[in-house]
């Protein structure tokens, strides 16, 4: 707990005078309830000795009054404040977890799965800031609240209240007892709440393949012994709060009882003890007994605010594998790229994916990357995005070593198109405008037709309005495949990857692409990974992936002339387009 408000000092020191404010509103709000029970227990006494006036009456009416107005005033502006501190720490903590997610590379998103992020970014930061406001402020109440009612309780008799107080701290044994299970039960919780929190995620994310392949059962099932597996563990945290709870009421009726009989043995020896003054003992005895309740629950939660802190923390320290030197410099314009003797694992791979790549690629030139299935294209080319930190070798940009930019720079200067297009749930149009840079010299409808994805307006049932859905769903393969396409035409980088992005068009949109690529992508440097080797025919140079190795390299005519498997390949399909056209 102390650790937690430690590592939250700036925000208390930045809005100290608000907690200083909520604070002085908490003691004044505390020391006005207390006000009724005195007021009550005269009321009593003048009752029962036949000497209520009028005129006391009234007064005593009018202080009523004005302790609940002065209660209910003071609660609203505390709440108020206490609410506007806890939404404003939970968005910054959001805003800053948000940061530090993007600013990690490809390794982390390997331990850490967007349902598990999501459950962090909502269930924990909501805990962390719930504690450091509406909790503490609580917190703060209670002990208060446990110092007046106890200066009170001595005012009226001082063996009394030692009596009534003896069974009380069975309360602070019991919670220290059961601290520590709770903490232990916490962090299962968390962890499989965000385990089922990813599975679910996944199922929506994939729902047409788990019904292509018939697996609605055997997911519903999964899902199932996962939703028992985080049932059974919350049930125990809810076993164990059930205890504490009656057991605290068990031990405050104790406490009473203790008040009630003595009090009485008071007023029946004429011991200087009134009804009025038992009656508002008892009153201030709940008041005392009341915080030991919330104690309880805020003890725990507090305990569990430092296993969310944890978790908060392992996301918010973690280093990017990739980190900027502190002389780096700014990439403005692309000329040359070089792979020099490059090899390239996946972290917590042995083998490399891919080994010794030397190759060159200047401005206004176009490279085509062919293979088999797994050969290591993708990898190859995602090395210029620095999503991972290069394993052996280097890559060079204008003859500088890559690792003298700042990654942020040299990804402005790349336009990629993935294998998985990445469409977010809102209209094409804002799809496409996030492709838009400083650099963009079209507007949306030139894209749209550079792409070949003009002709596919109509049929959308609001042209670039329409919303595509999760992850694109509204859309065909081909269609998303364009979109993404048009979205890098729009950002107008220096460097363009396309890694397998027309698998899924038609020969005669392929064709139309490759003829925007040859007009608008003329002298700026052109990167194309396929397996349709018509796609790069044209290019100035073509690369032959093999097991992770440059096999062969050439022009399109030189390669054929080699009669390799670029050759082999490119007959096949020749046989085969003529086949379907057949």
């Amino acid at each position: 707990m102390v650790r937690v408000f430690k590592e939250l000092g700036w925000y208390f020191r930045k809005e100290w005078f608000k907690f200083l404010l909520v604070m002085v509103l908490t003691f004044a709000l505390t020391y006005a309830i207390t006000l009724p029970p005195k007021y009550i227990g005269t009321v009593i006494d003048r009752i029962i000795e036949k000497n209520l006036t009028r005129d006391s009456a009234i007064l005593l009416c009018i202080s009523m009054a004005g302790a609940g107005i002065a209660i209910y005033v003071t609660a609203v502006i505390k709440d108020r404040l206490a609410g506007k501190l806890f939404h404003d720490l939970y968005y910054r903590m959001k805003k800053e977890f948000l940061v530090s997610i993007f600013r990690q590379d490809g390794d982390f998103f390997e331990s850490y799965h967007p349902g598990d992020l999501m459950n962090r970014a909502t269930g924990d930061i909501q805990m962390i800031a719930n504690v450091a406001t509406h909790l503490f402020f609580n917190f703060a109440d209670a002990i208060v609240m446990l110092v007046i009612s106890f200066v009170l309780m001595i005012r009226l008799n001082v063996p009394l209240t030692f009596y009534s107080i003896i069974p009380l701290p069975l309360i602070t044994a019991l919670v220290t007892y059961l601290r520590p299970k709770i903490i232990d039960n916490w962090k299962q919780v968390r962890v499989k709440v965000s385990r089922l929190n990813n599975l679910a995620m996944e199922r929506v994310n994939h729902v047409k393949m788990v019904r292509g392949f018939v697996r609605e059962k055997a997911d519903e099932a999964l899902l199932a012994a996962n939703a028992a597996d985080v049932f059974a563990t919350e049930r125990k945290a809810v076993l164990m709060q059930s205890l504490v709870m009656p057991s605290f009421r068990m031990i405050t009726l104790i406490s009473q009882g203790i008040a009630l009989g003595y009090g009485a043995y008071l007023i029946i020896n004429q011991r200087a003890f009134t009804v009025g003054n038992l009656i508002t003992f008892n009153l201030y005895l709940n008041m005392f007994a009341r915080p030991f309740f919330s104690l309880g629950n805020q003890i725990t939660r507090f305990a569990q605010s430092g296993v969310s802190f944890d978790r908060l923390n392992e996301v918010m320290e973690a280093v990017p594998a990739i980190v900027d030197k502190p002389d780096v410099i700014e990439l403005e314009r692309v000329d040359e790229i070089e792979f020099r003797n490059l090899s390239f694992r996946y972290p917590g791979d042995r083998e490399y994916t891919i080994t010794d790549i030397n190759l060159q690629v200047k401005r206004g030139e176009t490279l085509g990357v062919v293979g088999k299935t797994g050969s290591g294209k993708s990898t190859l080319v995602r090395q210029l995005l620095r999503s991972f930190p290069i394993s052996s070798g280097s890559i060079f940009i204008n003859g500088r070593i890559i690792s003298d930019y700042a990654k942020e720079s040299v990804r402005r200067q790349i336009a990629y198109v993935p294998q998985e297009h990445q469409l977010f749930s809102r209209t094409v149009l804002a799809n496409l405008k996030l492709g838009e840079s400083a650099k963009t010299d079209l507007t949306i409808d030139e894209a749209v037709r550079l792409a070949d994805f003009e002709k596919d307006l109509p049929f959308l049932e609001n042209g670039l309005e329409t919303i595509v859905g999760e992850a694109g769903v509204t859309l065909s393969g081909g269609q998303k495949q364009r979109l993404s396409i048009a979205r890098a035409f729009l950002k107008n980088a220096d460097v363009l990857i396309m890694d397998d992005s027309l698998s899924a068009v038609d020969g005669v949109t392929e064709k139309n692409i490759v003829e925007s690529l040859k007009s608008y992508r003329r002298g700026r440097i052109n990167i194309i990974c396929t397996h349709r080797l018509s796609v790069v025919e044209e290019a100035d140079q073509i690369i032959v992936m093999e097991n992770g190795r440059i096999a062969e390299r050439g022009t399109h005519q030189e390669l054929m002339e080699k009669r390799g498997w670029y050759y082999h390949q490119y007959l096949t399909q020749q046989m085969e387009a003529d086949d379907a056209k057949e």
